[in-house]
């Protein structure tokens, strides 16, 4: 494998505003999705309303988004410790679950607060009580309880344990942890430097992973798969610099493919998944083939800003609306008018305010974290000279 290729500013920026404009993007989708009427129900369907809804319609796919991005960073990571001879499973997993738990346990107490207080409202009620329209799953009030808690605490939505309360956007957050334990299991039974009694202990610890996991979210590890590939080929690749209009055109595929996925998507959803995830990679590594040439400074800035608390954002918003929802318009769903855009508009600026309030205590504290329980446990730190191990932590 060539030397690695270290993130250029200008990737780094554009990476870090494709995470936060996921994460709205997962943001805007629910909060179309509880208040306003489907598209069938429009009273007018007009050129402007039908760009919105589909502008609005990206929700899973900025999750899919997520999926290669998480990939392509991880890797890197887990390669480049193996690669220096400073790999260690006890400092890779405080390293992940510190990253993971300290926003996901505050936002399953958030979200309970929040679920419990629409449950007492009697206007707000019936969205807690009876089946959540347009997103599936049991009564709020059915999940809201402590062993729901606790299987989504330690990742097992979707395994044997459903959401948390009204916090759909959990769902992945399971998929997210076993794929970090897969990654480095598959990758050190294939390093030559491991011995062969461990390889085998790797191989069925994975295999036991991927059978307790299931079919569907191992699956889904093969669109999260794309990022490593990318990342591997951006390091492996001998070339320099740009490729003329490479990213422009890769990214023009990126989005035709989400165009795609909504007009004519295929009858398995797990397929169109794997299309709109190859075609985010390709594009992953034409941004990390890249030029070297500088973004704007208040580019760069918005980007780290967004990106900062994008995962704040996606775990902490949902709970938060249906409240909204429930106390603004429990009875019925807006037409998008100007007044009701203009409400939506305003209701999505307080869920980012309140996501970005919730990060500071949380996600922006995420390295100081890290090290303090590093040294705690004793454990060697991880260097941080990289961009990308930045990024990861």
């Amino acid at each position: 494998m060539a030397s690695e290729r270290r993130l250029t500013d200008r990737t780094s920026a554009h990476l870090d505003m494709i995470r936060g404009i996921s994460a709205i993007a997962v943001l805007v989708y629910h909060l179309r999705g509880l208040f306003f009427v489907d598209f069938p129900f429009l009273s007018r369907k007009t050129v402007l309303s039908t760009a919105l809804y589909g502008a609005t319609s990206y929700g899973h796919q900025a999750v899919i988004i997520f999926f290669v991005l998480s990939g392509y960073f991880i890797s890197t990571s887990v390669i480049g410790s193996v690669r220096e001879a400073t790999w260690s499973w006890r400092t890779y997993l405080v390293s992940r679950l510190t990253r993971l738990q300290l926003v996901l346990f505050p936002a399953l107490l958030l979200g309970a607060m929040w679920d419990r207080i629409g449950m007492k409202i009697a206007q707000a009620s019936p969205l807690y009580y009876d089946a959540l329209y347009k997103f599936n799953g049991p009564s709020v009030a059915l999940r809201s309880t402590v062993p729901v808690f606790l299987g989504n605490l330690f990742f097992l939505q979707g395994i044997a344990s459903p959401v948390f309360g009204s916090n759909g956007p959990l769902w992945s957050l399971s998929y997210e942890f076993w794929y970090y334990v897969l990654f480095p299991l598959l990758f050190l039974t294939f390093v030559s430097a491991t011995s062969a009694r461990l390889r085998i202990f790797y191989s069925l610890l994975g295999l036991a992973i991927v059978w307790f996991i299931g079919l569907q979210i191992s699956f889904y590890f093969l669109i999260w798969l794309a990022g490593v590939v990318a990342g591997v080929l951006a390091r492996g690749l001998p070339l320099k610099g740009a490729i003329p209009g490479g990213s422009t055109v890769c990214g023009l595929v990126f989005v035709s493919s989400l165009v795609w996925c909504r007009i004519r998507p295929l009858a398995s959803d797990l397929a169109t998944d794997c299309i709109v995830g190859l075609c985010f990679a390709a594009w992953l590594l034409s941004l990390l083939l890249g030029s070297r040439r500088d973004v704007s400074r208040a580019y760069s800035s918005l980007a780290k800003k967004l990106a900062g608390f994008s995962y704040t954002l996606y775990l902490t918003h949902f709970p938060l609306l249906l409240l909204l929802r429930g106390l603004i318009n429990p009875h019925g769903s807006w037409q998008p008018d100007r007044l009701h855009v203009a409400l939506a508009f305003v209701i999505g600026l307080s869920a980012l305010s309140y996501a970005h309030a919730v990060a500071e205590v949380t996600e922006g504290r995420t390295a100081e974290a890290r090290r303090a329980l590093l040294r705690l446990f004793a454990l060697r730190q991880p260097r941080d000279a990289s961009e990308v191990q930045a990024k990861v932590n």
